[in-house]
């Protein structure tokens, strides 16, 4: 009994050592990491594949693991001159990578590192490239003068291309995330953006008045156009009414000379004579001989 129970310990003990053993000699490669071997003191080789791999014991061989995901960075508040000597602090941000893990490691060592190298790079690039902008391409009431997705697009080419060869990092995109005024500077910036909205309102009132105008005359042109083809339009209807009349007359007269004449006589007077009229005439003329025969 005795000798089955340490033989049970021996087997267990074994089992122990040949997991702590195996644990030791084998490691895993994690999704969005690299892992650097370092034999003796020097680079054996980089992994970045997933999966599980085998190693060497310690202190033969050592393992640098290296976050390679995206990552968020922030930068303090830079105050720096525009090209107008004018004030401003801005805050920027900037999303990188880990692109050659083993230069990142030899040139940068850790994260935080990493941060700090990219600090220096956006503050050196922020200040040599808005030198080179007036006030107005950051902060005006005019957004037409705006040019931040410019001035960001070359902050990031700026920085690109040292952040990869010096320090094997990869700069995803770079932005402009906060603008403010030093308090000497916000009267000034305040009066300029009051004095570019008064010529704004000038301008759009000239416009304005112009538009007026222009409508005001198309539209006496257009009344005057219509009068004329109203007036056009109404000669052609009397013109026409008046010719059928005399066609009628005609025809009356051929029919009933007679007749003809009473009517025509009939009209003369009431042309004549109104509503309101007192007139003294002979009465054995025409045509007011008609008056006489009436009785």
């Amino acid at each position: 009994m005795d000798r089955r129970l340490n033989l049970l310990r021996i087997i267990l003990g074994l089992s122990t050592l040949c997991i702590i053993v195996i644990s030791s000699m084998s490691f895993m490669v994690r999704q969005g990491e690299a892992v650097i071997r370092i034999r003796l003191g020097k680079v054996e080789q980089t992994l970045q594949e997933p999966g599980l791999q085998f190693r060497l014991p310690w202190p033969i061989e050592d393992l640098v693991r290296v976050d390679c995901k995206k990552r968020n960075f922030r930068s303090r508040n830079t105050e720096m001159l525009t090209k107008d000597n004018r004030n401003i602090i801005l805050m920027s941000f900037a999303l990188w990578s880990v692109e050659d893990p083993l230069r990142f490691y030899q040139a940068v060592g850790s994260l935080e590192e990493g941060d700090a190298k990219l600090s220096g790079l956006i503050t050196n690039a922020k200040i040599s490239i808005l030198g080179g902008y007036e006030l107005v391409a950051l902060a005006s009431t005019d957004t037409s003068t705006h040019k931040y997705t410019e001035i960001e697009s070359k902050i990031q080419t700026s920085i690109s291309k040292i952040a990869k060869e010096k320090y094997g990092m990869k700069i995803h995109d770079v932005g402009i995330s906060r603008l403010s005024l030093p308090k000497e500077n916000i009267g000034s910036v305040f009066a300029q953006m009051r004095a570019e909205r008064k010529q704004y309102a000038a301008s759009f009132k000239a416009q304005g008045t112009q538009k007026a105008s222009e409508i005001r005359s198309k539209t006496d042109v257009e009344v005057a156009r219509i009068k004329a083809d109203a007036m056009e339009e109404a000669a052609k209807i009397r013109g026409d009414a008046e010719a059928q009349a005399a066609s009628i007359y005609a025809q009356a007269y051929k029919k009933d000379p007679d007749l003809y004449r009473f009517v025509r006589s009939l009209d003369t007077l009431e042309d004549v004579l109104g509503t309101k009229s007192s007139v003294i005439l002979r009465t054995d003329a025409e045509p007011f001989r008609l008056l006489r025969e009436a009785k």
